[in-house]
């Protein structure tokens, strides 16, 4: 495939944005306009990026498109998104790129195959994940639930470690909440490294529980550090305008504990 195919495109969706996402919008009420116009416009901000690495399967870009997808389906519905004008979501995004690419005498098989099996791989990985998250749900019984709820560890003397794994919601935070709380009203600590690497998905709903949660940290008169900011976390937030206040933020666990030892010196 011709670098050259890449950057023109790349320039059409630059170019013609809004008209792409008005072909988009004429299958949606005015109710229903202003808020699908931003997922369009997000949308075409991740497909630039993919471009830029000629639609990389492997890369960073792709994988933040992936999350991206991920977060839609979630604010949409399962169900829209997987029959979403009688296809799966991502599947229909392809379809006015094509028709401009037509325009732009771009719509040869080779081009045609290269961006068609960009968005079938997208599509696979999300009704993978789909799977897999149906399957893990009814596996798990409440109980290991409960035993799995943030593990709580202790790195040094007066710092300890909470780990979240998987999706938060208002209901998993409290329950977080309580038993940090908890651990700080028995051992007197001054720092309490949040790690979130290894949660599923970054929006504006989890990063409001993160700040409950930096907040109750505060008010037991310790000093909350978040860590596992990965690149793909940080450019997430970034596309949808996401604040996490003034929270301290550390890309690992090493670099937090590193800064909390050299204030101690």
């Amino acid at each position: 495939m011709s670098q050259e195919f890449y950057i023109t495109l790349k320039d059409i969706v630059s170019n013609q944005s809004e008209e792409l996402i008005q072909h988009w919008l004429e299958y949606f009420n005015d109710e229903q306009k202003d808020e699908a116009y931003r997922y369009y416009d997000d949308f075409l901000g991740f497909f630039e990026e993919c471009l830029e690495v000629q639609l990389d399967l492997k890369s960073d870009e792709t994988h933040a498109m992936l999350l991206f997808l991920t977060k839609l389906q979630e604010t949409i519905g399962t169900e829209n998104f997987f029959h979403f004008k009688d296809s799966v979501y991502s599947c229909y995004l392809k379809f006015p790129l094509l028709k401009a690419m037509n325009k732009a005498s771009l719509f040869t098989l080779e081009n045609v195959s290269s961006l068609t099996a960009f968005f079938e791989s997208l599509t696979s990985s999300l009704m993978l994940r789909e799977h897999q998250k149906s399957s893990e749900s009814k596996q798990q019984s409440s109980y290991e639930l409960e035993q799995r709820e943030a593990p709580l560890s202790e790195l040094w003397d007066g710092v300890f470690m909470v780990s979240i794994v998987g999706t938060l919601d208002s209901d998993r935070v409290l329950k977080i909440i309580d038993k940090v709380l908890d651990y700080l009203e028995k051992k007197e600590s001054n720092y309490v490294i949040i790690d979130i690497g290894a949660i599923f998905d970054i929006n504006s709903e989890v990063t409001n529980q993160i700040m409950k949660l930096n907040s109750a940290i505060h008010f037991m008169g310790a000093t909350p550090m978040l860590t596992g900011i990965t690149k793909n976390i940080a450019k997430s937030l970034t596309h949808l305008n996401i604040s996490l206040g003034e929270i301290k933020t550390f890309p690992t666990t090493k670099t937090a504990l590193k800064t909390i030892l050299d204030t101690k010196d």
